[in-house]
């Protein structure tokens, strides 16, 4: 249920899919958003600059979430959700994004994902980069936990934590 909510409050912004099977594996939600930007001088044809931004966001759901499960997910992100990213002569930015809604958490989990640091850069970051954004929701708790980067995460999951009444 709390999946459901989540899934929905990104529909507006983001390409959501259910059910997405990506490097053999299965996630019960998956979500795209891509931005472009550019700037330019009087007319169109004097453009100053153009920009892409992206982030992949994938949705897993667990029962009693521990560090082991963890590690697994973020190594897998590191590596296969890295794919995701094709960083274009315009490519500023993209988030790999992890969301996983757990029954409960373990404190090591916890842990090991405020830990997680990992960041990408592209040709020396002439192509941009990209940065692991990780979540837990931790639905025995009521809490949401982030690593650093995934803090923009953290409004939209705890605004979906509860029913609304």
């Amino acid at each position: 249920m709390v999946l459901k909510r989540i899934l929905a409050a990104h529909e507006q912004w983001f390409d959501v899919r259910r059910g997405y099977e990506y490097a053999g594996r299965t996630f019960p939600g998956y979500a795209e958003f891509h931005s472009y930007g550019e700037k330019y001088v009087l007319v169109k044809s004097a453009k100053l600059w153009e920009v892409d931004t992206h982030e992949y966001l994938f949705f897993v759901l667990a029962d009693a979430l521990d560090e082991t499960q963890v590690r697994d997910l973020v190594s897998f992100m590191e590596h296969d959700g890295l794919k995701k990213v094709v960083p274009k002569p315009n490519h500023m930015s993209s988030a790999i994004s992890l969301v996983i809604v757990a029954d409960s958490c373990t404190q090591e989990a916890a842990k090991a994902v405020r830990k997680t640091r990992f960041r990408k850069n592209f040709a020396l970051g002439i192509r941009g980069w990209a940065d692991l954004r990780v979540a837990i929701a931790d639905l025995s708790a009521n809490r949401v936990i982030t690593n650093a980067a995934g803090k923009q995460l953290k409004t939209t999951l705890e605004a979906n934590l509860l029913p609304r009444s």
